[in-house]
């Protein structure tokens, strides 16, 4: 997964920004690592090592640089991981799978023996799978020890940490200085009592479409997009309401956390990468498309917005099965004024609701029900880490789910840069095709069918609007 070595050597010598998480150096001299864009001054060529991730180069013994800081580095881009099992394990370790869970409860999982998934991670990643959820939290860590004042016990949690001494020692070991002295080295902290951090964009990014898109399907009672600002209520706090929020700026995403759910920092900042699909790489997405004179990608950085909450947005899917953006929305805000109390309704609160009762055919509000009933008795994941392949097959079994749902889902909840509901009406319309038509079209811009799916609605959205 590490590109060639000629390609590393040009971009750690050009500093190449779009190469910023896609591999590390480092430098058998000083026995640190480094991010391809590091400003220190370029070692000797026969000084330097690489490695597909921050994990491996620790694991073999290199220590941080302090200038460029490898922890700030852009995440992975997914499509680098050849192994779909390496990339739903990753997705449950971002989940915290393994700060509170054993290797053993990974892999059973994710249904295969502990022996293999280590094999996988270390032909893929170079590192084992506890190797790259300690690198998190050592992450998420160093992020709240230099951008907010939480007291470091409240840090410890917030990063996975089972206690303030292991998180005293690990910081220790990996920065070679206890937080408290990483604490007073130059930072930059916010004002107010909200914890507020920083996610690198990586370029190009299209926050105008990304926002927009947003903006047409959110829910009066629950979500919300204010000029470049995305925010989510995700509960009550001493009867008012708190949120999560998001504001896209030129190169990072500042999200800002309410104090209060400090512990689940963590857990937020990962659905926000999902929501803005913030691990992208848009520049190698782009120039694939690019071949295809059907696709106008002039624009650039097209993202695929992901969801909130997996099963929310699946049933927001079935609310939208052939009708407008606006009917469906319309649809949501009335559910959730009948049966959520204010929030979105829960599996549930849904499983026994007279869904068609809000206006829909009988069958397809039947088809949230039992989608409802079989997340409740577990034979339907749609959390983080979901098996984006047999998700398509067990909503299809629904009655009244389809297969436009069913990739609609995989794309957005189960992040498959692949799915592609060749069925849609947009898409149809716009390649002047049958669906078996468009999805041989389609075969040319695999594995990333989902961002042309984009590239097609965006151009629909601008001849409605010419």
């Amino acid at each position: 997964m590490i590109p060639e070595p000629e390609i590393c050597e040009r971009a750690r010598q050009s500093r190449d920004p779009r190469f910023d998480g896609r591999f590390f150096i480092a430098v058998l001299t000083t026995g640190i690592y480094c991010r391809p864009v590091c400003p220190a001054r370029t070692p000797a060529q026969e000084n330097v090592r690489y490695y597909p991730t921050a994990a491996a180069a620790q694991d073999a013994g290199y220590r941080p640089c302090m200038r460029c800081r490898p922890e700030r580095a852009a995440a992975l881009p997914a499509w680098t991981v050849s192994s779909a099992t390496v990339i739903r394990a990753l997705d449950l370790i971002n989940a915290g799978c393994l700060n509170t869970g054993s290797i053993a409860d990974l892999a059973a999982a994710l249904g295969i023996g502990t022996r293999q998934l280590n094999r996988l991670f270390q032909d893929e990643l170079s590192a084992s799978p506890k190797s790259i959820a300690r690198m998190q939290r050592l992450q998420l860590a160093r992020q709240l020890i230099d951008e907010t004042d939480l007291p470091f016990s409240e840090v410890a949690l917030a990063s996975g940490y089972g206690s303030l001494r292991r998180f005293n020692d690990e910081v220790k070991r990996v920065f070679g200085r206890p937080p408290g002295v990483l604490r007073r080295l130059p930072r930059v902290v916010r004002a107010g009592t909200d914890i507020v951090l920083r996610l690198p964009l990586r370029q190009p990014y299209d926050a105008n479409w990304v926002l927009g898109f947003l903006a047409r399907r959110s829910l009066a009672a629950i979500e919300g997009v204010q000029g470049r600002r995305y925010y989510r209520r995700i509960g009550r706090c001493g009867g008012t309401n708190t949120e999560v929020s998001a504001e896209l700026g030129d190169r990072y995403a500042v999200v800002t956390i309410p104090a209060s759910e400090a512990r689940h920092a963590g857990r937020h900042l990962a659905r926000i990468r999902r929501m803005f699909d913030l691990d992208a790489d848009s520049a190698t997405i782009d120039a694939h498309l690019a071949e295809h004179c059907v696709l106008n990608v002039e624009r650039g950085g097209i993202r695929v917005p992901g969801a909130w909450d997996g099963f929310e947005l699946a049933v927001r899917a079935v609310l939208g099965q052939q009708v407008s953006v606006a009917r469906a929305r319309n649809l949501a805000n009335t559910m959730i004024e009948r049966f959520g109390d204010g929030t979105f309704p829960s599996p549930e609160q849904l499983a026994s609701a007279d869904v068609a009762a809000l206006g829909m055919p009988g069958s397809r509000g039947e088809a949230i029900s039992l989608l409802a009933r079989r997340v409740l008795d577990g034979t339907l994941d749609l959390q983080p880490g979901m098996d984006v392949g047999g998700l398509r097959e067990q909503l299809c079994a629904i009655p009244g789910i389809g297969p436009w749902t069913a990739e609609y889902v995989a794309m957005r909840a189960g992040r498959d840069p692949d799915a592609f509901p060749d069925s849609d009406w947009v898409v149809c319309r716009y390649l002047e095709a049958t669906p078996a038509q468009a999805r041989d079209l389609a075969a040319a811009w695999r594995p990333w069918r989902a961002y042309a799916l984009m590239y097609l609605w965006l151009a629909s959205t601008r001849a409605a609007a010419a």
